[in-house]
């Protein structure tokens, strides 16, 4: 079989290996009868030889690419999936930490919220005692102004002495 009739697709159906194998087992049958007296067969089995000779390179560098071919894309393949296990590793690693970032947000924004609500409460009672003394304070300048009111109404309704203007 001639190089030029050679194809991928023949190589790949088994078609090119399956010749091959032929007329490797009929040179084999050829050899083995003994019946290499006549130029005729000598000159077919080099003939064959020389088909075969001329075949196997081609399906030996279809091989090779084949082979090479398959090494490239597992290799490919491994990468890749390498690259995506290393990403969702990366993104599983993202996650976890914004979900720690945001369970300490959440857990420091309630702290602040709880000591705001103190100082709150804390401010209120003082702010309430101020107004409570204040108020007494008032209360008190309230009792002394109307005792003091008292007393100079009761100064005018005494009678007075004319000696003293």
């Amino acid at each position: 079989m001639p190089e030029a009739e050679i194809n991928f697709e023949d190589i790949a159906k088994g078609n090119v290996r399956i010749d091959i194998v032929d007329k490797l087992e009929n040179l084999r049958a050829s050899l083995e009868s003994n019946s290499l007296t006549g130029r005729v067969n000598k000159k077919e089995i080099i003939n064959n030889i020389d088909e075969i000779i001329d075949t196997i390179p081609v399906e030996l560098r279809t091989a090779r690419w084949i082979v090479r071919e398959q090494e490239s894309f597992i290799t490919k393949a491994k990468d890749d999936s390498k690259e995506i296990v290393e990403e969702a590793r990366r993104e599983s690693e993202k996650l976890i930490q914004e979900s720690y970032v945001l369970q300490e947000a959440v857990i420091e924004a309630n702290a602040i919220i709880k000591q705001t609500e103190l100082e709150a409460q804390s401010y209120r009672a003082n702010i309430e005692d101020s107004v409570d003394r204040k108020m007494e304070e008032i209360q008190s300048k309230i009792n002394q102004l109307k005792d003091f009111l008292d007393q100079e109404r009761t100064k005018l309704r005494q009678p007075r002495d004319i000696e003293k203007p």
